[in-house]
């Protein structure tokens, strides 16, 4: 059904331009608020056919160009001239701009005359509702984040209560082949049996390993908390790791906020999360890079960061790194535990553990440690 406007007779036409110019801009916002909620469309897509709807409900929009720029997007409804005016306005979050809103008219064709003080208070009502609609977005995203989140704790925390349990059952009967692989090298003088004995204990013993990581993943084993200087611990991996750097043509960079901080931890399993990163960024950097490593007195907690310039971590697998067994080595050239058993250890330390990482790039971690366990 189609409305129709009765213009009274005694109405001059600058009054009837002005009603047009009226039914345009609420129709404008009528469109873009439907735009807003289109659920089945990207938000790339909404945000372009807002911009691509605004220019009809300017005064002259054969002429007018809408520019929008927010976050990472910047959207244009067509190329604009080189030479031209515009109004513009501000696009805030919690008095926080985010972006701009802006509309083009070519020079000398038209002038900021052109613009009407109505189109002003319009775009101004637009930056409102796009904002809005920005900040749905957001609020989306970290929902979905904090669902992800959550599962992914679930599915760690119920992986720790299998991998306990594989821990325990495995331990009795390694240590009966471990045993009796021993008291075969001891009795037995046949080379051939002694050899195979050998490789029997060497397996065990690699399996054993595989064990203890597993029983670090899970908590199972006990911690033994002592107030130690993080900055000795760190030192000290980087002096034993330094051929490994020097081999690879990779400087190692440590920044601290303080000479010494003292923090309650197992200085062995710590030792162990700060190797296992150290190595693992090794690997992933190019020569001529550089590794750093900082650390960050927070009042209660201390942040330990090391991050490289290497290829970084695809996105797709990154909430994966610190499920067991997963692995992006060979087979054969990697168990899957060592991340798995970093989030372990850190969890045990009633800490955290975050990965920011881009692709080309490099990747950093970040561990946030309680400065005293409270035992």
């Amino acid at each position: 059904m189609t409305n129709f406007v009765k213009i009274p007779p005694d109405m001059n036409p600058s009054d009837t331009d002005i009603l047009h110019e009226r039914i345009k801009e609420l129709t404008c916002l009528y469109e873009v608020s439907t735009l807003a909620h289109a659920s089945d469309r990207s938000f790339e897509d909404i945000l372009q056919s807002i911009v691509d709807r605004i220019p009809h409900a300017w005064r002259f929009p054969e002429d007018a160009v809408c520019e929008l720029s927010v976050k990472e997007h910047h959207l244009v409804s067509r190329q604009k001239d080189e030479t031209s005016c515009n109004q513009q306005q501000d696009i805030c979050i919690d008095d926080k701009v985010i972006g701009s809103i802006s509309i083009h008219y070519p020079v000398p064709k038209r002038s900021s005359a052109d613009f009407l003080k109505e189109e002003t208070a319009l775009l101004r009502k637009l930056s409102e509702e796009i904002a809005s609609i920005v900040d749905r977005k957001e609020s989306r995203d970290r929902e979905e984040s904090f669902i992800q989140n959550f599962q992914r704790q679930d599915r760690l925390s119920i992986l720790g209560e299998i991998t306990a349990g594989i821990a325990h059952e495995l331990n009795t009967p390694l240590g009966n082949i471990l045993g009796f692989s021993q008291l075969i090298l001891d009795s037995e003088r046949n080379p051939q049996t002694l050899s195979d004995a050998q490789k029997i204990m060497n397996s065990a013993i690699h399996s054993r390993e595989i064990v203890k990581k597993l029983m670090f993943f899970s908590c199972e084993l006990p911690q033994k908390y002592e107030f130690v200087s993080l900055n000795q611990l760190v030192n000290e991996a980087l002096r034993l790791l330094a051929p490994s750097f020097q081999k690879s043509n990779i400087r190692s960079l440590f920044e601290s906020g303080t000479s010494d901080i003292q923090v309650q931890l197992d200085p062995i399993q710590i030792t162990q999360v700060i190797f296992n990163l150290l190595i693992n960024a090794i690997h992933a950097s190019p020569e001529n890079s550089s590794i750093s490593v900082q650390i960050e007195p927070r009042q209660e907690t201390v942040l330990l960061v090391i991050t490289d310039e290497g290829k970084g971590i695809p996105e797709e697998i990154r909430e994966k790194i610190f499920e067991p067994f997963f692995t992006t080595k060979p087979v054969g050239e990697g168990s899957g535990l060592g991340l798995s058993v970093v989030h372990g250890i850190i969890k045990a330390h009633r800490g955290t553990i975050q990965v920011a990482s881009e692709t080309g790039k490099g990747t950093s971690f970040t561990i946030e440690l309680p400065l005293k366990q409270g035992l």
